[in-house]
Parts: C-alpha cells; sequence; structure tokens
C-alpha cells in the first residue's frame, strides 16, 4: 500500500475532522484547563522542565516533593509545555493542536486498516464514523482531553511500525515500534495493557520465521516494566485512591452498569455530557445490576464467538477491551464520577473494526459505506451542537446541568455562576450540592462567594465546616484555599488575631504550602502594624518560596521587596524585587502580571 494511492480517502476524512470540529477554536480554557495550563508553573517555568517530566500530572498544586494524583504522564507534560512555548495563554492554538491530533488518529486509524488488508471502502466506512462520533468531544474539544488523543496515535503508529516488522523483520520498524509505545506508555498508564494487541499484530501471517515474533514482544515488555518501576517511583503508589473513593464491594457490583453505559454511548450517543448521573451499585435490582449484567454477557459472548474466527477480529476485540478495562474500576474514582466519555476514544475504532466488517458479510460494501456516511452525518451534528458546550465554563456546567444534577455538577455550575457574577444563583447552586452531599469544596465555594458579597460572618460559618470535614475528606489544595478565605473573612471583620492564628496553624497542617501561607501572615501582620514580625516571617520563608510552585508563592520577594523599600534598605529591595521577576518570568496568570507589573514600577523607583 502506498500513501499517495489514498489520497482520494484521506483528503475528506481531514477535512471532516476540521469542519465537525471547527466551532471548538473559539472556546476558552475551561474545568482542568484553569489550573492545568493557566496555572501550572511546571509546564510555564523552561526551569523547571526536567521536574515537570519526573512529577505527576498534578504536582504543581503543592511543592512538587510529593505526587497529588496517579497519573505520571511525561508525554502529556511535554506536549503541554510545547503547546505552551507555542500558544501560550491564548486557547484557540491549544484548540487547533487537539483538532490536529484527532485529525492525525483518524487518518493513522485509516492508513493501519488498509495495511491490515481491509478493503478502502470499509477504512473509510470505519474511519468516517470514528472522526466525527459524539464521544469525542470530550478529548477534542476540552483541552486537558489531549492524553487520548496522544495515546491513541502513538499507539497506532506503533501498531502500525510492528505490522512492518513482521513483514519485513527490519530492525528499524522494530525500534519505531518500541519508541512510539513507549510514547504511548508516557501519554496514557493504559498502554501497559495493551500489550497483548501486539501479540495479535506480531502472529498475523505468521511464517517460517515465527520465533522472531518473540523478540518484539520482550523488547515491548520491557519497556512496559520499565515504564511501570518508573511510574512507581514517581507516584509512591501503583495507585493512590482519591477523596470518597468508591468501595471494592460497589466497584464490582458496578462493572456490568459501567458497561453497559459505555455500550449506550457508543451506539446511542444522544445524551452526552462531562459528567453522568451514574453512579456506584449499592445493592442489587433487576434495572441496576440484572439488565446490565445480562446485556454485558450477551455483548461478550457475542465477541468471543467473533474472536474465533479471524485474527483480525481478535485484534479488534483487544482494541475495544484492553483500553476500557482500568475504566471499570470505580474504586479509581471519586462516587459522582464514575464514567467518562474519553475512555471510548480508541475502544470505539475497535467496535467499529467489528461491526462493519460484519455487517458487510450480509450487505453490499457499497451500501454499508453510504450508511456510515448517513450515519455519520447524523452523529456529526450532535458532535457540532455538544462541541459549543465547551465554549466557556458556564456554558460546560449548564449544559452538563441539564444532564447530571449530582453534588459534584452542582459545585462546577456554582463556581461557574460566581466567575460570571450572578452570586445569588451561585449561592443556589452551591446550596443544592451541599444539601445533596456535604463537601470542602461546597462550603468553600460558596463561602468565597460570601466573602465577594462582604457577608462575611456568613462565610467563616461555611469556611470552619470545610475545616471540619473528616481528614480523609479533605484534599491538600481545597484546605489551602479554605485557608486562605479564612484568613480574609477574618480580616474584613477587623480579627487579626484570630487571622494571624489560622495562617500559622495552616502552615503546621500544610507545611508543603508554608511560603504562600506565609505571605498572607505576613499581611495580617502588617496590617496590624507588626512591620517588624511580618519581615521576620518573610525572610524566613524564601527558601521554600523558591521551592513551591504555586505563583502567590512567589510573592513572598514581592512583599520583602515592599518592606524593604519601605525601610529604605534600597539594595535589598532590589534584590528582593528582582528575584521575584526572575521566579515569575514565565508565569502568565492575571494576578502575577498584575504583581509583576507593581514590583517594576516600583524597582523604576529605586534606580
Amino acid at each position: 500500500m502506498k500513501i499517495r494511492d489514498e489520497i482520494k480517502w484521506i483528503v475528506p476524512l481531514a477535512l471532516v475532522c476540521f469542519v465537525v470540529f471547527a466551532n471548538t477554536v473559539g472556546g476558552e480554557f475551561v474545568y482542568d484547563d484553569t489550573r492545568q495550563i493557566v496555572r501550572n508553573t511546571l509546564i510555564q517555568d523552561t526551569s523547571l522542565i526536567w521536574k515537570a517530566l519526573t512529577s505527576d500530572v498534578w504536582a504543581f498544586k503543592g511543592d512538587g516533593t510529593q505526587a497529588a494524583s496517579n497519573y505520571w504522564r511525561p508525554t502529556f507534560t511535554l506536549w503541554n509545555i510545547l503547546c505552551f512555548r507555542l500558544f501560550g495563554m491564548s486557547p484557540a492554538g491549544w484548540h487547533v493542536a487537539n483538532i490536529v491530533l484527532h485529525t492525525g488518529v483518524t487518518l493513522m486509524a485509516f492508513l493501519l486498516l488498509r495495511k491490515w488488508q481491509f478493503t478502502a471502502m470499509g477504512a473509510f466506512a470505519i474511519a468516517l464514523v470514528f472522526a466525527v462520533h459524539p464521544v469525542h468531544v470530550e478529548s477534542v474539544a476540552w483541552i486537558a482531553g489531549s492524553p487520548d488523543l496522544l495515546f491513541s496515535l502513538a499507539l497506532l503508529g506503533s501498531l502500525w511500525f510492528a505490522t512492518s516488522y513482521r513483514e519485513s523483520r527490519s530492525s528499524n520498524h522494530l525500534i519505531l515500534t518500541v519508541l512510539l509505545y513507549a510514547v504511548a506508555l508516557g501519554a496514557k498508564e493504559v498502554g501497559i495493557l495493551c500489550l497483548p494487541i501486539y501479540y495479535f499484530v506480531l502472529r498475523d501471517g505468521e511464517s517460517e520465521k515465527k520465533a522472531d515474533n518473540n523478540t518484539p514482544l520482550l523488547i515491548l515488555g520491557g519497556a512496559a516494566v520499565v515504564y511501570f518501576f518508573a511510574r512507581l517511583g514517581v507516584i509512591g503508589a501503583v495507585s493512590r485512591p482519591p477523596d470518597d473513593a468508591v468501595p471494592f464491594g460497589d466497584a464490582l457490583m458496578s462493572v456490568p452498569t459501567m458497561f453497559a453505559f459505555y455500550l449506550g454511548q457508543i451506539f446511542v450517543p444522544f445524551r452526552v455530557a462531562i459528567n453522568y448521573p451514574i453512579t456506584p451499585v449499592t445493592s442489587i435490582d433487576v434495572m441496576n445490576f440484572v439488565v446490565p449484567l445480562i446485556i454485558s454477557i450477551a455483548v461478550l459472548g457475542g465477541l468471543f464467538l467473533l474472536v474465533r474466527t479471524s485474527n483480525e477480529n481478535r485484534i479488534a476485540a483487544a482494541i475495544f477491551l484492553l483500553p476500557l478495562i482500568p475504566a471499570m474500576n470505580a474504586t479509581a474514582f471519586i462516587s459522582e464520577q464514575i464514567v467518562h466519555d474519553r475512555y471510548l476514544y480508541l475502544p470505539l475504532l475497535g467496535v467499529l473494526m467489528l461491526l462493519v466488517p460484519l455487517v458487510t458479510q450480509y450487505v453490499n460494501e457499497r451500501n454499508v459505506m453510504i450508511a456510515c456516511c448517513v450515519i455519520a452525518a447524523v452523529l456529526s451534528v450532535q458532535t457540532f451542537r455538544y462541541n459549543m458546550a465547551f465554549a466557556n465554563e458556564l456554558s460546560l456546567w449548564t449544559w452538563t446541568s441539564a444532564v447530571d444534577d449530582s453534588s459534584f455538577t452542582s459545585m462546577q455550575l456554582g463556581s461557574a455562576l460566581a466567575e460570571a457574577g450572578r452570586n445569588d444563583e451561585a449561592i443556589a447552586a452551591y446550596s443544592a450540592a451541599i444539601e445533596k452531599k456535604p463537601a470542602m469544596r461546597g462550603f468553600l465555594g460558596r463561602g468565597r462567594i460570601y466573602n465577594s458579597l462582604q457577608r462575611y460572618q456568613e462565610a467563616e460559618s461555611d469556611l470552619l465546616k470545610a475545616l471540619a470535614m473528616p481528614i480523609e475528606r479533605q484534599e491538600a489544595y481545597a484546605t489551602y484555599q479554605v485557608y486562605e478565605s479564612l484568613g480574609i473573612a477574618y480580616v474584613q471583620q477587623g480579627k487579626l488575631n484570630q487571622a494571624a492564628s489560622i495562617f500559622r496553624e495552616s502552615r503546621t497542617s500544610l507545611p508543603i504550602y508554608k511560603a504562600a501561607l506565609t505571605e498572607k501572615l505576613a499581611i495580617v501582620y502588617y496590617q496590624g502594624n507588626q512591620k517588624a514580625e511580618a519581615l521576620k516571617e518573610l525572610e524566613g520563608a524564601q527558601a521554600a518560596a523558591r521551592q513551591e510552585l504555586l505563583p502567590e508563592s512567589k510573592s513572598v520577594f514581592l512583599r520583602l521587596g515592599l518592606l524593604y523599600q519601605e525601610a529604605g534598605r534600597k539594595d535589598e529591595a532590589r534584590n528582593a524585587l528582582n528575584e521575584y521577576l526572575r521566579l515569575t518570568a514565565s508565569i502568565n496568570d492575571k494576578n502575577t502580571i498584575g504583581y509583576r507589573a507593581q514590583a517594576s514600577k516600583l524597582l523604576e523607583t529605586l534606580r
């Protein structure tokens, strides 16, 4: 197969990808984007690149000394660093990059199917439906969804070269197979479970060189082992259960419901959102366990019969099931977020690889392709509509709240409403979330709004309730935000001693935020005319300020510069302000940009 012979199929596929997702380009940073890009110093500061690549993807929320998640994804991190260098804080470039990745996956899928001897019509039909399916919106329209795109592109590319190696036994093809597999591992951990796909790919068309198939499998297995232990070193555990994790027994009973949900999203994708009202099964009944179990057994039984008929079907079934296995483990999720469309990104390709050839056995291939074109047209309308939900934070959670009424979604909607200045509606959303399920972030969000409305006693009440939550339901960064907001409430009420006390207490509870909290304590001291105490605290936090990753941690040097200047210590003021500017040179959040302007202006007066 020569690529130039496939141009008449490739060009329409590429155009379809760009047209269907074109309306995502005007979207803003939403949801995790605002933290993983806007406030992520690890991807913004060029001096921290190595630290970024050797830390988990949420390490920037702390001081980088401990893992904050289960995700070590150096490929994803490197991609974010590259995109930040290219596009900075302009979300349009990031969105275009995601569309390019999705287009690359679609074209790679088509070319790989052709390499696996699918007919041109069959491969086109599969790739076309794959390109426009609504379950892909979460991965393409949402910038933070790029790990699935990166993983799929690298894995399919690796399988391409594995197939070439099977045919040629070229060492170059083997090297590229392994390198791209390593890239896939670095994008998503599920790559470890995808090793059996290579077994089926390499055994197809076996010849007298059959024994040679063991070599690439051993090398690929070795790469997976190296990644596993490297990840173990970064994360410090095989898996860290999240706050409010689903108990094992409930997770086990939930597997049929979750699998049936994913089947429904594949075949009837007309109720799509970033969160769903699918909750763990806590007791067995007909609708939440028996019916999904029957559906799951029937589908898996059909798969078993199909995989016995050909190696192509075994490859397709592996592409469908293997990447989906971790998504069936509800213990890895919080109870209100046990299913997500993004987990279907690559598995959808496996399903289509099974279905289209199966139908073609009974229906003329041209008619099958026409039917797929009609299906793709219908799906494109839904995809185009759903893309618009990702235009901004408020549209995303307004759309989602029409599908899911969980406490989590209500909190996210409350945050978006507050950002839009719709405070009464935001309080109502947070109140609904707290009523459904009291959580630290619910009390924090409502407390912040009360602060902004100068209803400080109500804010204080909510924030103290947040701190009173059981320790296993407290997340470090959220706790930091609670202390910060509670300090503001105290200061605004003139309770400076209580504000200072809460910040001193917080440093004991959250040593990873020592500098950021010290800066706030120093401000309280300054407002109480305790300038010597403020200066002492700031001077003692300089080492922590250099290490911590939060942008506000660096403000220790800004405050030092201001105090030194006020005391007439101009040389020390210049040194502190210059260090602040140096440490924040690559940080682009709104507050830091304003503080940098203040520091630069003050330096002008000190010359």
